[in-house]
């Protein structure tokens, strides 16, 4: 995931960049935003390698993500929308370094494109799944694959394809979120967050792109066939069998002929 920020939607201030460690925000006299450690703090958001989460205080109540209370601890992701004292906050991550173009020269994977699923997370099509096997288009059109309707919807809102694996956003009448990002054309990856108009918000899951997957099994691989070639190391060679075997005559020799004489001059 590229560096997340945390947007605030009166303007006022800039973003502000969630790094690795515990970020917390308090009612300050200009508004809501960033406190230290010597102030009360409302809102903590804690980034570390499980995923981003936030912590609600115990005292604070009407605190919604993406439209659902949350009252003590929730996982966020990008994309989500915070309402806390009558703000609203945005939490956001760059999709740069994707183009269209990638999605057409990214190695054939037909077959992931039959894992490729849109899951409603927020909305009139919450809780559903809807395979991305063939185009979809979205909007308020009647004949629409996925229809939604409300502020900000066009009759044909855009079409969400499947191509080698990947997922491409295209034909927009009207903005998407993606991450947080409004934008009218993507190329999507599993975990990406869509958002259409005010409510309807969907994710979406399946495998990483084929490259990337190729990229891991050639380096294993590259890897086993390193190991192969490199040449074998001789086992460890005890003292025994290094010693000649002459040598070892010539002691038993020897102790034989000191026997012979100790025990003869008796």
């Amino acid at each position: 995931m590229n560096e997340l920020r945390l947007r605030f939607s009166d303007g006022d201030q800039p973003d502000l960049v969630l790094g690795t460690g515990v970020h917390a925000l308090g009612r300050r006299p200009e508004g809501l935003g960033p406190v230290d450690d010597l102030h009360p703090w409302i809102l903590q958001l804690c980034n570390d390698r499980r995923g981003i989460w936030m912590t609600v205080a115990d005292d604070l109540r009407g605190v919604h993500v993406n439209g659902r209370p949350v009252q003590h601890v929730a996982m966020l992701r990008a994309g989500d929308s915070i309402h806390v004292d009558g703000n609203e906050l945005l939490l956001t991550a760059s999709i740069d370094g994707r183009s269209l173009a990638q999605a057409h020269t990214t190695a054939r994977d037909p077959i992931g494109n039959l894992r490729l699923t849109l899951r409603g997370i927020g909305g009139n099509h919450h809780g559903r799944s809807i395979s991305l096997e063939q185009p979809r288009r979205i909007g308020r059109a009647s004949d629409a694959d996925i229809r939604i309707d409300g502020p900000g919807i066009a009759e044909r809102h855009a079409v969400l394809e499947a191509i080698n694996g990947q997922v491409v956003l295209r034909d927009t009448d009207a903005d998407v979120l993606v991450n947080g990002q409004r934008l009218r054309q993507a190329v999507l990856q599993a975990g990406d967050q869509i958002a259409f108009g005010v409510q309807h918000r969907f994710v979406l899951e399946g495998p990483p792109p084929v490259s990337a997957a190729a990229a891991s099994i050639s380096h294993m691989r590259g890897t086993f066939a390193e190991n192969a070639d490199a040449a074998p190391v001789a086992p460890p060679v005890s003292w025994l069998r290094r010693m000649p075997w002459l040598l070892i005559a010539a002691i038993l020799l020897a102790a034989a002929l000191a026997a012979l004489l100790l025990f003869g001059a008796r």
